[in-house]
Parts: structure tokens; sequence; C-alpha cells
């Protein structure tokens, strides 16, 4: 499987994301949003950073069963409640600190940020879902 991962001349240079992605490969990964809860049900902290280390690991683990690793990303969907630039800042800390945890960057895929009123649990923040392509 091979993603090529392009940001045209004439966009803007977002972090962390591609505006286009190009896959070729056999299968199509379908991952559900993710949340910032653990198997258990618990909610991990009350911030953008925490619910965002937890939904990305979460993200990780669901592609995983399919077979799909984070190189095969090539479309990620944010949802996030109460967005403004202190929640952008949490969201790309999250990351950060999900990338110290597991050893590497989550790829830059093709991505939409979208903000919500609210999620399906009063107390969640940030809602990540994700298509991969694998073989």
């Amino acid at each position: 499987m091979t993603v090529e991962r392009l940001n045209p001349e004439g966009l803007e240079a977002v972090p962390g994301i591609s505006h286009v992605t190009i896959a070729t490969g056999t299968r199509i990964v379908h991952v559900s949003g993710q949340t910032g809860v653990t198997a258990d049900g618990a909610v991990v902290g009350t911030t953008h950073r925490e619910q965002t280390k937890q939904a990305l690991l979460n993200l990780r683990l669901a592609a995983a069963a399919a077979g799909a690793t984070g190189d095969d990303a090539v479309k990620v969907m944010l949802y996030v409640v109460g967005y403004d630039e202190e929640a952008l800042g949490g969201i790309f800390a999250g990351l950060a600190d999900y990338e110290a945890e597991v050893g590497e960057a989550f790829p830059p895929a093709a991505s939409t940020l979208v903000g919500v009123t609210a999620l399906w649990r009063p107390e969640l923040l940030i809602e990540i879902d994700g298509v991969f392509v694998t073989g």
C-alpha cells in the first residue's frame, strides 16, 4: 500500500495535515469516531490535550485491529467541543503527547476539524474518526 501526501502550491500550509492524500491499496478501513475514553468507559481528563491523546491511542488500536497503521491513514476528521485557539493548542499538545508515547508521529492525513456543540457524552471534548487504506 502506498499513500502519496500532497500540499499543493497556492494552499495555506497547515501543520500536521496534508491537503490531499492519494492511496493505492486493496482494503479500505473505516474507523468510527474515537474519544478520550478508556476501555472501562472512564473519560481521561478534562482538557482537549488529555482527551486528544487518548482518542488517538484508541484510533490507533481500532485501526490495528483491522491490520492498519498510522502510515495507512488517508483521512482523519476531528469533532471538537468548545473550539477556540486554546482548544487548538491543546489538540496539538495532545498529538505531541501521543507521539511521545508511541514513539512515532501520526502521519499527516487529509484532515477536517469541525467545531461542535456536544458529543455523545457531555464530558467529552473531542472525537476523531479515520479512513485507512491497506494492502
